[in-house]
């Protein structure tokens, strides 16, 4: 089982990431990974490493992410791996107007040999 002291550290690194990604800020999300992360974007092959996922990330859409919702928050884990799912709900401006998107994400962290939580695999689903 998890310690409080971990489920908090997860729960702030989760808030952490929330904010950078609505400024848009991939260099702080890097910064929360591990040194070789993984996303599993739906309907995608998996991206391996921060160079597979930045290249990824510039051939999408150009979007501004206004607003994310999180609801039903899970941690859970034992010794220095752990699992984070929630529900979210975003709101994304393109030049098409506003869209609401719907899903569900999970994360698969590793706490490092300095005892910080990093995020090794994010994979989400969309409605």
């Amino acid at each position: 089982m998890l310690s409080a002291e971990d489920r908090a550290a997860i729960e702030a690194l989760h808030h952490a990431w929330l904010s950078a990604e609505l400024r848009g800020d991939v260099t702080a999300l890097f910064g929360f990974c591990t040194s070789v992360p993984v996303w599993l974007p739906p309907n995608e092959p998996p991206l391996c490493g921060a160079a597979a996922i930045q290249h990824w990330l510039e051939h999408q859409p150009h979007a501004t992410l206004r607003r994310i919702d999180i609801h039903h928050l899970e941690i859970s884990g034992i010794g220095s791996f752990a699992c984070k799912h929630a529900i979210f709900r975003s709101v994304v401006d393109s030049a098409e107007g506003s869209t609401v998107v719907n899903g569900v994400h999970s994360w698969l962290l590793q706490r490092d040999d300095a005892g910080v939580w990093r995020v090794w695999v994010v994979a989400w689903t969309i409605a």
